[in-house]
């Protein structure tokens, strides 16, 4: 029996269904799915220019990457 596969819509990739949880709690959809939320916020409030500006998701981004090289993870 083939092993049964979803679709991550914040990432775009087929996870198996064994190995869901192990994704969903991974860095990579966690940023994925903040940027999401990000850009469906600015997409709600209506304004173009903001919904192109992610200037405050890549500070987010960078603050991340750096507290976890400063944490040793």
């Amino acid at each position: 029996m083939d092993a049964m596969e979803l679709r991550c819509n914040f990432c775009e990739e087929m996870v198996n269904l064994v190995d869901v949880s192990q994704h969903v709690a991974g860095k990579n959809h966690g940023i994925k799915k903040r940027v999401a939320e990000f850009r469906l916020t600015n997409a709600q409030i209506g304004s173009k220019q903001q919904a192109e500006d992610i200037s405050v998701i890549d500070a987010w981004i960078r603050n991340l990457h750096a507290s976890d090289f400063m944490s040793g993870r």
